[in-house]
């Protein structure tokens, strides 16, 4: 993120944004049309929690990497967040943050969980990467 309109300025640049998919969504794939689908019907949003977020985030912040992994992907998301989170909290750090970052909803700024996607807005989410970049 290179001094987003808005900001004060980055004191880092944030490498990548993890959103790990809620119970509600995690095998689905999010949204209405995961099961059986009615034809014709009507979309709702409020059920992609997911979708909702990854929009507002590559809208406001588009060179962002946004990476959307299920829960069960632990073979994938443990390594990738020690790895990222190592070079700014040390190794004993980058475990606890291995620790949160399996729980389902979490969002990961550079391996730290900074928020649950069920409990943030998306323009809240936005501010929440907005601050973890610039800390």
């Amino acid at each position: 993120m290179s001094g987003a309109p808005g900001t004060a300025g980055p004191a880092r640049a944030v490498g990548r944004v993890v959103l790990v998919r809620p119970w509600t969504d995690a095998r689905s794939g999010g949204g209405c049309c995961a099961g059986p689908v009615p034809r014709p019907h009507a979309h709702d949003a409020s059920g992609d929690p997911v979708g909702a977020a990854y929009r507002a985030l590559r809208g406001e912040l588009p060179d962002l990497d946004v990476q959307v992994v299920d829960v069960a992907n632990t073979a994938w998301l443990l390594p990738a967040v020690l790895r990222r989170a190592r070079a700014r909290v040390g190794t004993l750090g980058a475990l606890r943050c291995a620790l949160g970052a399996t729980r389902a909803g979490s969002v990961l700024v550079d391996g730290q969980r900074v928020g649950d996607l069920e409990e943030l807005a998306p323009d809240e989410l936005v501010a929440v990467v907005r601050r973890a970049a610039t800390a």
